[in-house]
This record gives C-alpha cells, structure tokens and sequence, in this order.
C-alpha cells in the first residue's frame, strides 16, 4: 500500500513536529551561524542572546513559497 505524500492524516504534520526532536543537539558552530541568521533578520532578544536550539517553523499549509522562504526587496525569515 503507497500513501500519498498529500493525502490527509498520512501524518506529515506529525512526522514535521517531531523531525528535530530525533536530530543530534546543535553543535556550538550550527549555533553561531542560526545565531549570526537570527541577528541580521532582528530576531534575536537581549534575554537569548544566542540561539541553543535548532530553529524550527510551523507554516500553515496554505502558505505560499514566496512566504516560506521570505518575499519583498530584502528577503528574510519571518519571526514567530
């Protein structure tokens, strides 16, 4: 039996949810680079200063690629 990877309840949300709880922790160099991202996007806060966890986001289903990856004149991950 093959599941189509667009079929509903076929449990991609769930299998995207918990893909970074199966991934080794961050290294202290995969932190500096999110961190660096994080800075220059202005998401960074003064209580994190550094960012000690794989970035994870939860888009809706409906969103579009241009949203996903950052549209507009100066692309860049949305915050949230």
């Amino acid at each position: 039996m093959r599941i189509n990877s667009e079929s509903p309840g076929s449990g991609k949300t769930m299998l995207a949810k918990r893909f970074p709880s199966i991934l080794p922790d961050i290294s202290f160099e995969e932190a500096l680079e999110v961190t660096k991202i994080h800075s220059i996007a202005g998401l960074l806060s003064e209580e994190k200063p550094m960012i000690l966890t794989r970035p994870f986001k939860s888009p809706h289903h409906t969103i579009t690629t241009t949203s996903l990856i950052g549209g507009g004149r100066t692309p860049k991950p949305r915050g949230g």
